[in-house]
Order: C-alpha cells, then sequence, then structure tokens
C-alpha cells in the first residue's frame, strides 16, 4: 500500500529583487512574484538554458521550493541554488544546491500541459539570494509563479470526511422557458478538508501566524498529498481560502479544530 502523508501549507516569500538571463518582450521575470496574478508569467528563449536570479528583502527560512504553471517537457529539468550572496548561487559553492533535477517528477501528461516542480530540501536552508537554472528545454520556457518557503505542516493526520471539488466562478440560470442564461467564468478546482485535534503550541506556533497573515485574500500553497505518485500534480493547490480560517475549540481543552477550503488558481 503506498504512504500517505499529511497535507502541508507554505506561504510564498516575496522574492525580492530579480532578474533572468533573458525575458520575452510582456513576459517579464517579476512576474514569477505575482502569486495571485496566475495569469502572468515569465517567459524566456530555453534553448541552451535560461535562469532567474533574486535578493529577498530579507533572510529567509526555505525548505521548499515549487515552480508552478510551467509549459515543461518530459526533459526538462530545473535546479535550485540558495546562498547568502549573488557569488554563492551563481557559482558552484552555494550552501545549498539541489543539483539538476527532472521537473515533470514522476512523469506524466496532463491535457493542459501545464506542471509544478515540487522540491522538498532535507534541512532548511537560511538565504537571502536564490536562483533556479531551467534546462533540457526546447524553445521558450514558461511558468506562473515561483514559490519558497518553509513548510507549515500538521501533526496529525485531516479528518475523514475530506473532500475534492471544484468552484464554478461563471454561473448558470435557467429562464422559465428552460433556456439557459449562462455567465462564463473559470472553473478552478478545490479541496476541504479538517484538521482536528491540534494542540495549542502546535495552533499558536504555527497555524494562527498563517490565518491571522492570510484571511480570504492572502495565496497559499497547499500540498496535499506530497507522496512522489502520478497523482501529486492533481492533488498540488495554490489559491485562496474560501472563507478566513479560524479554530474551534472542542471538548478537550486547549485543543483545537480547524476547517479548511481552499480555491485553487493552477
Amino acid at each position: 500500500m503506498a504512504t500517505i502523508r499529511k497535507p502541508f501549507f507554505v506561504l510564498p516569500l516575496d522574492l525580492g529583487t530579480m532578474v533572468a538571463s533573458a525575458a520575452d518582450t510582456g513576459y517579464p521575470v517579476f512576474n514569477l512574484n505575482r502569486h495571485k496574478a496566475i495569469g502572468l508569467t515569465w517567459q524566456a528563449k530555453a534553448t541552451g538554458g535560461c535562469w532567474a536570479r533574486g535578493a529577498l528583502p530579507a533572510q529567509a527560512s526555505i525548505d521548499f521550493c515549487a515552480i508552478v504553471s510551467a509549459n515543461a517537457q518530459l526533459g526538462t529539468t530545473y535546479r535550485l541554488r540558495l546562498g547568502a550572496s549573488q557569488a554563492d548561487v551563481d557559482g558552484s559553492s552555494a550552501p545549498y544546491d539541489s543539483g539538476v533535477l527532472p521537473f515533470i517528477n514522476p512523469a506524466i501528461v496532463r491535457d493542459d500541459g501545464l506542471y509544478h516542480s515540487h522540491l522538498e530540501l532535507p534541512a532548511a536552508q537560511a538565504a537571502t539570494y536564490w536562483r533556479i537554472d531551467i534546462g533540457g528545454h526546447a524553445g521558450s520556457f514558461q511558468a506562473a509563479s515561483l514559490v519558497l518557503g518553509s513548510k507549515i505542516e500538521p501533526s496529525r493526520y485531516y479528518n475523514f470526511d475530506w473532500e475534492y471539488g471544484v468552484k464554478d466562478l461563471g454561473d448558470l440560470n435557467l429562464t422559465a422557458w428552460g433556456v439557459a442564461d449562462e455567465t462564463p467564468g473559470l472553473i478552478w478546482r478545490n479541496i476541504s478538508f479538517t484538521l482536528g485535534w491540534q494542540t495549542e503550541a502546535e495552533f499558536e506556533a504555527s497555524f494562527r501566524p498563517m490565518q491571522e497573515r492570510l484571511g480570504r485574500r492572502g495565496v497559499v500553497f497547499c500540498a496535499f498529498d506530497p507522496e512522489p505518485t502520478a497523482y501529486r500534480q492533481a492533488r498540488t493547490y495554490m489559491g485562496f481560502f474560501d472563507k478566513a480560517p479560524f479554530a474551534k475549540g472542542i471538548r478537550k481543552p486547549r485543543t483545537f479544530t480547524q476547517d479548511f477550503v481552499l480555491n485553487s488558481m493552477i
């Protein structure tokens, strides 16, 4: 039986000042930092390789990286370097260097042709500079967002009554004569689940800061099932909570339950 892992959240860091090896007109590298605007992308001619680099506003702890909604190909690769200076990440002695990794891993084919990378670092890295390199890609490489940050992982599994679903941003009404009056709109995937039996320490240390930062307007990344299976791409979400997260007290004192409904742009 395949391993089942607990989900985790990541609050994307502000990527700071950014430059790239190249960017096609209308597709600047800064779009990787527009986490709320998934339709804005960085695009660069990647035959022979391309890269993006940034200096964070302040040193941050990083243990996760994802490149989101990219037109990756089966041969596309990426490499992440983290360090304290530009020289660190541009050279071969970065304090953290992922090495060259396959972008689509495990290898699958998606109907929309858009893929998300998934990299969990073995240990958190304190970094100010980051760099990603794209290789093995024919033509122009395009990606919507770069997510760098620290995982927020619950100590317990979600409750049994979780749900996969969609949120239709359009509308459909039927007239008295059965004519469909449609308002066009996107259909976003969503995930609904409950984290029960949270301890006071866990809530105060991790989940209260997350909910107070995000509300309903902040963007959060969620790997609902991080296990590296063919379904991981479909179980990756990034978007907005349907309602602001809150914690409910339960019968056991200083123990909480939290309900999450996440509407995903990707």
